[in-house]
């Protein structure tokens, strides 16, 4: 394989780490008189946190900017010549089947053996393949798809403890799934709605007539932050063509800011734009720290979360275990050794390939295949079947 570039950096670029540590200090609460009170120190906590989340997710989308176009330039064309080889192994099975010499028995294991890879080329869109298994297998791929869709649809249903609505648009299991987590979600919301129902029938402690004041207060404050920048970033207000480029874009970023609720971006859009500066910040978190806290809170929430999908999404995209963490250091041992299987597997196939013109071979090799097949379930061989064909 050519020598690929190193495309890895362990670090974000300087320019987007500065912006990052510059806000945070910029916004951070400090006092020369007296220490900060609890209440300043937990506002600079979650400063501090949603900074570093922000950074987190910074560090990530870099990583996996720079690692992605070799993970796919190196696996992609392994993944192809490992479809082609199963290829093979399909039409040779399909023309060793037309010709006598095999017991049923080892026409049975061979047809198995055949059936199951063909679905698996299939479902890469493999239309010859489809056809190929649907003359061999008493259950037609489209049948099998049925039968999924009506054990996805029973599994669903259980779940839910009523049916799921008759509707032509459930066609895939994963209609039906998609459907069903919606009626749970319904479920979920329909419940919590009658909660809260029942509580508003209930009269409200103090301790809750003061979370609903913070909150009506915290929406209020970051209306009010939005109202300032939108009134002073207005571009249909400016005839300049650079001053209204300059404005149209600080106000698509304050827009989007508002729209994931994100306070400190916010903040910071009037701190560059000189619309207020690091003691009006100060003057307001003093008089409003609890709602300005409120939001702090629940952009640091909203940060994990998305950390945590974002994080199980590249896992998934760049062969990555859920256990294991996403560094460049990882993801580099991870290709090496999934570039390593696949060529290893590709070497087993070619192989078996030659070795399974011998029919004493072969009918050895559907010996190792049958017993193997009924030590291990029937995903497990199927996902085994992909894999390899190497005689053991």
């Amino acid at each position: 394989m050519p020598h690929q570039p190193d495309l890895f950096t362990d670090e974000i670029p300087a320019s987007s780490e500065q912006t990052v540590n510059n806000s945070a200090t910029a916004l951070k609460l400090t006092t020369q008189d007296s220490q900060l009170t609890p209440g300043q120190q937990r506002f600079n906590r979650l400063l501090e946190r949603i900074e570093k989340l922000k950074k987190q997710l910074l560090e990530l989308q870099a990583i996996s900017d720079a690692y992605r176009p070799l993970y796919h330039q190196t696996i992609a064309p392994l993944r192809e010549r490992q479809l082609v080889l199963t290829r093979e192994m399909v039409l040779w099975l399909d023309e060793r089947l037309q010709r006598k010499g095999l017991t049923p028995t080892q026409k049975r294991i061979a047809t198995t053996i055949l059936c199951n890879l063909c679905e698996q080329l299939a479902a890469h869109g493999d239309e010859e393949m489809q056809i190929l298994h649907d003359k061999y297998s008493v259950e037609s791929l489209s049948q099998k798809e049925q039968t999924r869709i009506v054990e996805m649809r029973a599994m669903m249903e259980d779940m839910l403890g009523e049916p799921l609505a008759d509707d032509d648009s459930l066609e895939t299991m994963q209609d039906v799934f998609n459907a069903g987590m919606a009626r749970l979600r319904e479920t979920a919301a329909e419940e919590e709605a009658r909660q809260q129902a029942r509580a508003r029938k209930r009269k409200p402690t103090a301790a809750q007539l003061k979370v609903k004041a913070e909150q009506e207060e915290a929406e209020t404050t970051l209306r009010k932050v939005f109202r300032q920048l939108a009134s002073a970033l207005h571009p249909d207000r400016e005839n300049d063509p650079d001053e209204y480029a300059r404005k149209t874009a600080l106000m698509s970023e304050a827009n989007a800011a508002y729209d994931r609720r994100d306070l400190v971006a916010l903040l910071q859009i009037q701190l560059r734009t000189e619309l207020t500066d690091t003691a009006s910040i100060a003057k307001m978190a003093e008089e409003k720290i609890a709602s300005l806290t409120l939001l702090l809170k629940e952009q640091a929430q909203e940060l994990e979360d998305e950390l945590h999908h974002r994080r199980h999404a590249v896992r998934n995209e760049l062969g990555l275990e859920s256990y294991e963490t996403l560094s460049t250091a990882n993801l580099k041992r991870n290709l090496r050794r999934e570039e390593a299987s696949l060529k290893e597997d590709i070497d087993a196939m070619r192989e078996d390939l030659q070795l399974i013109q011998d029919d004493k071979f072969f009918k050895r090799w559907l010996k190792d295949h049958h017993q193997l097949s009924r030590a291990i379930s029937i995903d497990d061989f199927d996902d085994w079947e992909m894999e390899s064909f190497r005689y053991k």
